[in-house]
């Protein structure tokens, strides 16, 4: 079975399995707490505890999991699972990069631990931004590595603004040096962001002083359909007038 837990943030979602999980628990019990809380919030947080009483999931189950997981793949911010169960563990260990999210397995010792961390409040990420609607433009400054909510922050308020003006003019990348990533999951929501956004750019501009970064309008004029253009790190108005233009 699968039981709902209730002394968690309002934006975390807990549960707990025990016995054999069927089904009809997925139906039941946890798509309907999953799909409440994306009613609510953009992402899920989920604390998903196995204990040792946890005897397995029944093939119904197994198939409903694989549907959640398809289904949902985008929509978990972070993922905590509290077990002892050494095949669960290894199983989340070998398949958790593919989930965009943070991921981690926790010790049924530490479960205190595993509360902490995915009840812990949002980073304030290493991205900062500015949408000039008047313009449409859009200007991305990275100040650290970067982490997988910053894109998410950027999409949210991007996606409405492209859902109104259809296509956004210019985008401007100010980067002495690319940071980096922080993680498996901050490269794979970069990537994300690249795809579900290149085609409604008209130009793209590189300001930096990184001879690799500087490289990138001759790589990327290869896969995306935006006109990119480097700039050194004293022509940023130079490049919003540029992307800003017809």
């Amino acid at each position: 079975m699968i039981e709902v837990m209730t002394d968690l943030p309002e934006r975390v979602l807990g549960l707990r399995a025990s016995g054999e999980v069927t089904a009809e628990d997925y139906k039941t019990v946890l798509v309907p707490a999953i799909e409440g809380q994306l009613t609510k919030h953009r992402k899920v947080r989920l604390l998903y505890v196995i204990g040792d009483e946890f005897k397995g999931y029944t093939g119904g189950a197994a198939w409903e999991d694989a549907k959640v997981g398809m289904k949902h793949l985008t929509s978990f911010e972070r993922v905590a699972v509290v077990t002892d169960i050494d095949w669960i563990e290894n199983m989340i260990k070998a398949v958790g990069f593919a989930i965009p999210g943070e991921v981690r397995v926790f010790d049924d010792d530490d479960f205190e631990d595993a509360r902490r961390w995915i009840s812990e409040p949002p980073s304030e990420g290493h991205l900062s931004f500015e949408l000039i609607e008047e313009q449409s433009v859009l200007i991305l400054q990275p100040r650290g590595e970067l982490e997988a909510a910053d894109f998410e922050r950027v999409s949210a308020e991007l996606d409405p603004y492209l859902e109104r003006a259809g296509q956004l003019k210019g985008l401007v990348i100010v980067a002495e040096h690319f940071p980096g990533w922080d993680d498996f999951s901050a490269m794979s929501s970069h990537l994300r962001f690249v795809r579900d956004h290149h085609r409604k750019i008209g130009r793209v501009a590189m300001v930096t002083s990184d001879r690799l970064v500087s490289a990138m309008p001759r790589i990327a004029s290869r896969f995306v359909d935006a006109e990119v253009r480097a700039f050194p790190m004293s022509g940023r108005d130079e490049a919003v007038l540029w992307v800003g233009g017809n």
